[in-house]
């Protein structure tokens, strides 16, 4: 699933979060779930410290990551359909 590029993602401020050697690992208390971010991970979800476009953060990783936009809209949408299921990321379609 490809999100549209107007759709703006944000951090839940439910789960604690920690960054241990460049990776991000979070608990979430209400489901007891724990999660850990590869270090492309943390850079995405360190752009999601305030609200964020699709489109723009797929840019931002397309600037400082030798890979094809496609492909990085592809991977970026998965994590962020992951992240959703789960309430660590919150979504607005404006």
């Amino acid at each position: 699933m490809i999100f549209p590029p107007e759709t703006v993602f944000t951090r839940s401020p439910e789960p604690l979060t920690t960054e241990i050697d460049g990776e991000v690992v979070m608990m979430d208390l209400a489901s007891s779930a724990y999660f850990n971010l590869d270090s492309i991970g943390a850079a995405i979800w360190g752009q999601l410290e305030t609200p964020t476009r699709f489109e723009d953060l797929c840019g931002a990783l397309h600037a400082r990551y030798d890979a094809p936009l496609d492909i990085i809209r592809r991977d970026v949408a998965a994590l962020l359909a992951d992240m959703l299921t789960h309430g660590l990321v919150r979504m607005e379609v404006p």
